[in-house]
C-alpha cells in the first residue's frame, strides 16, 4: 500500500486540532480495523526560543544550546494529531491510550538549527484489549540526515474485548536503590498544556476528566516522562542518547510519587512509584 503524504509549510495550530478530535467521536470502526499508511512532512522547522525556555523552566531542564531529549516530541505530537484527524483515519481520537515511547538521537539537537520534520503512521497490530499502532517521528538536518527519531505507541480499545489486568510489581520488588520526589500539582496539566499545546481534557480539570471515567485529572504522560528525564539525566553522567519508557497506571492530580532509580555504567533504570498504595505510573531506561 502506497503511503499518502501530506505536505505542510508550518506546524498546525493546537486548538483547531482538538476541536477536530471532538468531531471524530462519531467514528465507528468496528472490530476489524485496517489503518491507512499516512505521512506528514514539514520543512524548515525553527525552534521558538520563548516556548523552549518556558518548557525548560516548567520541567526543570537547564538552559543550554541543545534541546532536551523529549522536546522534539512536543513538536511532533501536533502532527500525530493532524494525521489522526484525517478522514482516512478510522478511529475516534478521544479515548486513545498513549502506551509507550522509544526516543533516540545520534547527537544533541541545537536550538538554533533548522529541521525537516516527518511523522508517519507505520505499524499496527492486534493485542488483547484492541489495536496498537505506532507513529514514527523524525527530525533531520541538511547534510546529516535523521538525527532524532521517536516511536510513539497508542492503543485503541475495542468494545467487547476483555481488559487483561497484569499485576504490577510491588515497590519492594523493584531493585532500585535510590529515589527522588516527583510530585505533581493539581494545575500541572494546564501549565504543561501552555508549553506543549496538549489540551486533552483528561489532563486539565477534574470535571473534564470525569467525563472520561477518571476520578480526577491525570498528569500528562509526556510531562511525567520529561520531568523524570530532567531529574535523572545528571545521574547518568553523560548526555543521554536513548530514552525508553512505558506508562503503567494514571497519575492522579494532585499527586505525590517517588522516582526510584538504579544508576549503571551506561544506563539508568527507573520506576515512578506513587504514594497511593504504591502504584507504578511509569517505568523506563535512560542510556
Amino acid at each position: 500500500m502506497t503511503a499518502s503524504i501530506i505536505q505542510l509549510q508550518s506546524l498546525p495550530s493546537a486548538l483547531p486540532i482538538f476541536f477536530n478530535a471532538a468531531l471524530t467521536a462519531t467514528r465507528k470502526p468496528g472490530k476489524k480495523i485496517t489503518l491507512p499508511q499516512l505521512q506528514v512532512q514539514v520543512p524548515a522547522v525553527k525552534i521558538e526560543p520563548a516556548r523552549l525556555r518556558a518548557y525548560n523552566q516548567l520541567l526543570g531542564f537547564a538552559e543550554g544550546e541543545s534541546l532536551p531529549l523529549t522536546y522534539p516530541h512536543v513538536l511532533g505530537s501536533a502532527l500525530h494529531m493532524h494525521l489522526m484527524a484525517q478522514p482516512q483515519f478510522p478511529l475516534p481520537m478521544l479515548g486513545l491510550v498513549h502506551l509507550r515511547n522509544e526516543i533516540e538521537q545520534t547527537r544533541p539537537l541545537l536550538a538554533t538549527e533548522i529541521f525537516d520534520l516527518r511523522v508517519a503512521l507505520t505499524e499496527s497490530r492486534e493485542v488483547q484489549p484492541g489495536l496498537e499502532f505506532d507513529f514514527v517521528t523524525e527530525f533531520a538536518v541538511e547534510d546529516s540526515g535523521t538525527i532524532w527519531r521517536g516511536v510513539s505507541t497508542y492503543l485503541y480499545r475495542i468494545s467487547g474485548k476483555p481488559r487483561v489486568r497484569t499485576r504490577a510489581a510491588a515497590p519492594e520488588e523493584i531493585p532500585l536503590s535510590k529515589y527522588v520526589a516527583l510530585d505533581a500539582s493539581a494545575d500541572i496539566g494546564r501549565r504543561y498544556a501552555k508549553v506543549s499545546r496538549d489540551y486533552n481534557p483528561i489532563h486539565l480539570y477534574a470535571v473534564t476528566a470525569k467525563l472520561f471515567g477518571f476520578k480526577r485529572a491525570i498528569a500528562t504522560g509526556m510531562w511525567t516522562a520529561a520531568r523524570a528525564l530532567a531529574l535523572l539525566q545528571q545521574e547518568l553522567g553523560i548526555a543521554p542518547q536513548k530514552y525508553e519508557f512505558q506508562f503503567r497506571q494514571p497519575y492522579l492530580l494532585p499527586g505525590r510519587a517517588a522516582l526510584r532509580y538504579e544508576p549503571g555504567s551506561s544506563k539508568l533504570d527507573f520506576a515512578l512509584v506513587g504514594a497511593d498504595a504504591g502504584k507504578i505510573h511509569l517505568i523506563g531506561t535512560l542510556r
